[in-house]
Protein backbone atom coordinates (compact mmCIF):
# COMPACT_ATOMS: atom_id res chain seq x y z
CA UNK A 1 0.00 0.00 0.00
CA UNK A 2 1.15 3.50 -0.79
CA UNK A 3 1.85 5.80 1.74
CA UNK A 4 0.28 9.18 2.29
CA UNK A 5 2.97 12.02 2.31
CA UNK A 6 1.57 13.45 5.40
CA UNK A 7 0.29 11.95 8.76
CA UNK A 8 0.46 11.86 12.76
CA UNK A 9 3.31 8.83 11.66
CA UNK A 10 5.07 10.17 8.97
CA UNK A 11 8.79 9.04 9.69
CA UNK A 12 7.88 6.54 12.56
CA UNK A 13 8.36 2.97 12.07
CA UNK A 14 6.30 0.54 14.27
CA UNK A 15 6.58 -3.10 15.01
CA UNK A 16 3.83 -5.21 15.13
CA UNK A 17 3.77 -8.68 17.14
CA UNK A 18 0.61 -9.99 16.94
CA UNK A 19 0.31 -13.59 15.73
CA UNK A 20 0.07 -14.36 12.24
CA UNK A 21 -2.92 -13.73 10.84
CA UNK A 22 -4.18 -10.98 12.64
CA UNK A 23 -2.03 -7.85 12.08
CA UNK A 24 -3.71 -6.79 8.79
CA UNK A 25 -6.11 -4.29 9.74
CA UNK A 26 -3.65 -2.14 11.99
CA UNK A 27 -0.69 -2.60 9.56
CA UNK A 28 -3.21 -1.17 7.21
CA UNK A 29 -4.07 1.48 9.83
CA UNK A 30 -0.51 2.67 10.78
CA UNK A 31 0.74 2.92 6.67
CA UNK A 32 -3.08 4.89 6.46
CA UNK A 33 -1.46 6.97 8.99
CA UNK A 34 1.79 7.58 6.94
CA UNK A 35 3.66 5.42 9.08
CA UNK A 36 5.47 1.92 8.49
CA UNK A 37 5.17 -1.08 9.56
CA UNK A 38 6.64 -4.33 10.22
CA UNK A 39 5.18 -7.63 11.40
CA UNK A 40 6.91 -10.18 13.33
CA UNK A 41 4.49 -12.54 15.01
CA UNK A 42 6.22 -13.21 18.70
CA UNK A 43 3.76 -16.25 19.18
CA UNK A 44 3.18 -19.27 17.61
CA UNK A 45 -0.47 -19.95 17.80
CA UNK A 46 -1.49 -23.95 17.51
CA UNK A 47 -4.70 -26.04 17.95
CA UNK A 48 -4.57 -28.46 21.57
CA UNK A 49 -4.43 -31.60 20.00
CA UNK A 50 -6.51 -33.13 22.99
CA UNK A 51 -9.94 -32.22 21.57
CA UNK A 52 -12.18 -34.02 24.33
CA UNK A 53 -13.17 -31.27 26.53
CA UNK A 54 -14.46 -29.41 23.01
CA UNK A 55 -16.11 -32.34 21.64
CA UNK A 56 -18.12 -32.60 25.51
CA UNK A 57 -19.02 -29.05 25.10
CA UNK A 58 -19.72 -29.24 21.60
CA UNK A 59 -22.45 -32.27 22.69
CA UNK A 60 -24.50 -30.09 24.80
CA UNK A 61 -24.02 -26.64 23.02
CA UNK A 62 -27.71 -25.90 22.84
CA UNK A 63 -27.99 -26.20 26.47
CA UNK A 64 -25.26 -23.13 27.77
CA UNK A 65 -26.84 -20.01 28.73
CA UNK A 66 -24.07 -18.55 26.59
CA UNK A 67 -20.33 -19.71 25.15
CA UNK A 68 -17.50 -17.43 25.89
CA UNK A 69 -14.49 -17.15 23.75
CA UNK A 70 -11.58 -15.78 25.64
CA UNK A 71 -9.66 -14.47 22.37
CA UNK A 72 -10.48 -14.31 18.44
CA UNK A 73 -7.67 -17.71 18.77
CA UNK A 74 -10.34 -19.30 20.54
CA UNK A 75 -12.62 -19.16 18.12
CA UNK A 76 -10.98 -19.95 14.92
CA UNK A 77 -9.08 -22.90 17.17
CA UNK A 78 -12.68 -24.10 18.71
CA UNK A 79 -14.26 -23.25 15.58
CA UNK A 80 -14.12 -26.30 13.40
CA UNK A 81 -14.58 -28.94 16.44
CA UNK A 82 -17.43 -26.78 18.07
CA UNK A 83 -19.53 -26.98 14.33
CA UNK A 84 -18.36 -30.11 13.22
CA UNK A 85 -22.08 -31.81 13.25
CA UNK A 86 -24.37 -29.32 13.27
CA UNK A 87 -24.12 -25.42 12.66
CA UNK A 88 -23.56 -22.89 15.33
CA UNK A 89 -26.86 -22.79 17.45
CA UNK A 90 -28.54 -19.51 15.96
CA UNK A 91 -30.30 -18.93 19.77
CA UNK A 92 -26.92 -19.33 21.17
CA UNK A 93 -25.37 -16.06 22.57
CA UNK A 94 -21.41 -16.01 22.26
CA UNK A 95 -19.59 -13.55 25.12
CA UNK A 96 -16.60 -12.10 23.89
CA UNK A 97 -13.85 -9.74 25.72
CA UNK A 98 -13.27 -7.80 22.92
CA UNK A 99 -13.90 -6.26 19.42
CA UNK A 100 -11.91 -8.00 17.60
CA UNK A 101 -12.95 -11.68 18.74
CA UNK A 102 -16.43 -10.07 18.10
CA UNK A 103 -15.83 -9.48 14.62
CA UNK A 104 -14.44 -12.66 13.73
CA UNK A 105 -17.29 -14.65 15.30
CA UNK A 106 -20.00 -12.26 13.47
CA UNK A 107 -18.04 -13.50 10.19
CA UNK A 108 -18.84 -16.95 11.03
CA UNK A 109 -22.54 -15.78 11.18
CA UNK A 110 -23.10 -15.55 15.02
CA UNK A 111 -25.54 -12.62 15.69
CA UNK A 112 -25.83 -12.95 19.36
CA UNK A 113 -22.53 -11.31 20.38
CA UNK A 114 -22.15 -9.88 23.74
CA UNK A 115 -19.12 -7.52 24.93
CA UNK A 116 -18.12 -5.15 27.07
CA UNK A 117 -18.78 -1.56 25.42
CA UNK A 118 -15.37 0.11 27.15
CA UNK A 119 -13.00 -2.15 29.29
CA UNK A 120 -11.89 -4.90 26.91
CA UNK A 121 -10.75 -7.02 29.32
CA UNK A 122 -12.16 -10.11 31.68
CA UNK A 123 -13.33 -7.55 34.10
CA UNK A 124 -14.92 -5.63 31.47
CA UNK A 125 -17.11 -8.71 30.94
CA UNK A 126 -17.70 -9.91 33.84
CA UNK A 127 -19.05 -6.16 34.84
CA UNK A 128 -21.78 -6.74 32.07
CA UNK A 129 -25.33 -6.90 33.23
CA UNK A 130 -26.06 -10.19 31.43
CA UNK A 131 -23.17 -12.17 33.67
CA UNK A 132 -24.85 -10.14 36.96
CA UNK A 133 -24.79 -12.77 39.66
CA UNK A 134 -28.92 -13.30 39.40
CA UNK A 135 -28.27 -13.91 35.99
CA UNK A 136 -25.83 -16.85 36.71
CA UNK A 137 -26.80 -18.49 39.55
CA UNK A 138 -27.94 -22.12 38.31
CA UNK A 139 -27.02 -21.61 34.68
CA UNK A 140 -24.28 -22.97 32.69
CA UNK A 141 -21.76 -21.33 30.27
CA UNK A 142 -19.02 -22.81 28.12
CA UNK A 143 -15.76 -20.97 27.95
CA UNK A 144 -13.35 -21.50 25.41
CA UNK A 145 -9.75 -20.61 26.10
CA UNK A 146 -6.25 -20.88 25.71
CA UNK A 147 -3.88 -23.04 27.32
CA UNK A 148 -2.63 -21.88 30.84
CA UNK A 149 -4.91 -18.36 30.80
CA UNK A 150 -6.36 -16.56 33.59
CA UNK A 151 -9.23 -18.34 35.72
CA UNK A 152 -10.63 -15.37 36.74
CA UNK A 153 -13.53 -15.70 34.15
CA UNK A 154 -14.69 -19.25 35.52
CA UNK A 155 -14.07 -18.47 39.14
CA UNK A 156 -15.92 -15.23 39.23
CA UNK A 157 -19.10 -16.99 37.81
CA UNK A 158 -18.98 -20.32 39.51
CA UNK A 159 -18.78 -18.06 42.40
CA UNK A 160 -21.91 -16.06 40.91
CA UNK A 161 -23.63 -19.76 41.29
CA UNK A 162 -22.87 -20.81 38.04
CA UNK A 163 -21.52 -24.22 36.24
CA UNK A 164 -18.97 -23.52 33.86
CA UNK A 165 -17.55 -26.53 31.22
CA UNK A 166 -13.79 -25.43 30.15
CA UNK A 167 -12.06 -26.48 26.96
CA UNK A 168 -8.28 -25.06 25.66
CA UNK A 169 -8.54 -24.84 22.48
CA UNK A 170 -5.08 -23.63 21.63
CA UNK A 171 -1.95 -23.85 22.97
CA UNK A 172 0.61 -20.62 22.48
CA UNK A 173 4.76 -20.88 21.97
CA UNK A 174 7.87 -18.12 21.13
CA UNK A 175 7.54 -18.03 16.85
CA UNK A 176 10.34 -19.99 15.64
CA UNK A 177 11.32 -17.09 13.61
CA UNK A 178 10.61 -14.25 16.18
CA UNK A 179 14.19 -14.33 17.32
CA UNK A 180 15.86 -14.02 14.44
CA UNK A 181 13.44 -11.77 12.62
CA UNK A 182 13.73 -9.07 15.70
CA UNK A 183 17.84 -9.07 15.61
CA UNK A 184 17.88 -8.59 12.10
CA UNK A 185 14.91 -5.29 12.61
CA UNK A 186 17.26 -3.93 15.55
CA UNK A 187 20.39 -4.59 13.22
CA UNK A 188 18.90 -3.01 9.92
CA UNK A 189 15.94 -0.81 11.27
CA UNK A 190 15.70 0.09 14.84
CA UNK A 191 11.51 0.59 15.11
CA UNK A 192 9.91 3.83 16.48
CA UNK A 193 7.82 1.13 19.13
CA UNK A 194 6.23 -1.56 18.81
CA UNK A 195 2.77 -2.59 19.27
CA UNK A 196 2.11 -5.24 22.41
CA UNK A 197 -1.17 -7.44 23.08
CA UNK A 198 0.12 -9.90 25.13
CA UNK A 199 2.45 -9.80 27.86
CA UNK A 200 2.85 -13.67 27.73
CA UNK A 201 4.32 -13.01 23.90
CA UNK A 202 7.26 -10.42 25.40
CA UNK A 203 7.97 -12.29 28.13
CA UNK A 204 8.56 -15.10 26.20
CA UNK A 205 11.06 -13.64 23.59
CA UNK A 206 13.09 -12.10 26.33
CA UNK A 207 13.83 -15.32 28.23
CA UNK A 208 14.77 -17.07 25.30
CA UNK A 209 16.42 -13.49 23.36
CA UNK A 210 20.49 -13.63 24.39
CA UNK A 211 21.49 -10.85 26.59
CA UNK A 212 22.19 -7.57 23.99
CA UNK A 213 19.15 -8.13 21.78
CA UNK A 214 16.87 -7.86 24.93
CA UNK A 215 19.09 -4.82 26.03
CA UNK A 216 18.33 -3.61 22.24
CA UNK A 217 14.58 -3.98 22.27
CA UNK A 218 14.02 -2.81 25.76
CA UNK A 219 15.30 0.69 24.64
CA UNK A 220 12.10 0.25 22.35
CA UNK A 221 8.77 1.81 23.17
CA UNK A 222 5.86 -0.36 23.95
CA UNK A 223 2.38 0.19 22.93
CA UNK A 224 0.20 -1.84 24.83
CA UNK A 225 -4.10 -1.63 24.60
CA UNK A 226 -4.14 -2.65 28.41
CA UNK A 227 -2.74 -1.58 31.58
CA UNK A 228 -1.89 -5.26 32.39
CA UNK A 229 0.37 -5.77 29.31
CA UNK A 230 1.88 -2.24 29.59
CA UNK A 231 2.79 -3.32 33.49
CA UNK A 232 4.31 -6.31 32.32
CA UNK A 233 6.53 -4.63 30.27
CA UNK A 234 7.82 -2.40 32.52
CA UNK A 235 8.73 -4.80 34.70
CA UNK A 236 10.62 -6.81 32.32
CA UNK A 237 12.71 -3.75 32.19
CA UNK A 238 11.42 -1.53 29.07
CA UNK A 239 12.50 1.75 29.20
CA UNK A 240 9.03 3.39 28.29
CA UNK A 241 5.12 1.06 28.15
CA UNK A 242 2.89 3.68 26.93
CA UNK A 243 -1.44 2.28 27.47
CA UNK A 244 -3.77 2.84 24.46
CA UNK A 245 -7.42 1.92 24.74
CA UNK A 246 -8.18 -1.98 23.09
CA UNK A 247 -9.28 -3.15 19.46
CA UNK A 248 -7.53 -1.97 16.35
CA UNK A 249 -9.36 1.37 16.85
CA UNK A 250 -8.11 2.23 20.14
CA UNK A 251 -4.68 1.46 19.50
CA UNK A 252 -4.71 3.61 16.16
CA UNK A 253 -6.62 6.64 17.66
CA UNK A 254 -3.60 6.41 20.76
CA UNK A 255 -1.27 6.46 17.56
CA UNK A 256 -2.64 9.44 16.12
CA UNK A 257 -2.11 11.58 19.55
CA UNK A 258 1.62 11.60 18.37
CA UNK A 259 3.53 14.60 17.32
CA UNK A 260 4.98 13.07 14.31
CA UNK A 261 8.57 12.99 15.43
CA UNK A 262 8.80 11.28 18.74
CA UNK A 263 7.27 8.47 20.73
CA UNK A 264 8.64 9.44 23.90
CA UNK A 265 7.82 13.33 23.60
CA UNK A 266 3.89 13.22 22.00
CA UNK A 267 1.43 14.56 24.85
CA UNK A 268 -1.67 12.83 26.11
CA UNK A 269 0.46 9.63 27.16
CA UNK A 270 -0.09 7.27 29.75
CA UNK A 271 3.19 6.27 30.89
CA UNK A 272 3.31 3.42 33.77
Amino acid sequence: MPQPLTGPLVGQHILVTRPAGQAASLIAGIEQLGGRATHIPFLAINPVADLRALEAIRRRLTSYQACLFISANAVQSAWPTLTAQQPWPEPLTAAVVGPGTAQVLRGLGVSRVVLPEARYDSEGLLALPFFAPDQCQGRAFALIRGEGGRDLIARTLQERGAQVDEASAYERSLHPDAIHSVQQLVCQDMPSAMVVTSSESLQRLLIAAPADLVRAIQQVPVIAPHERIAQAARASGFAQAFVSAGGDEGILKFMQTYNGSSFTDAPGMDVL
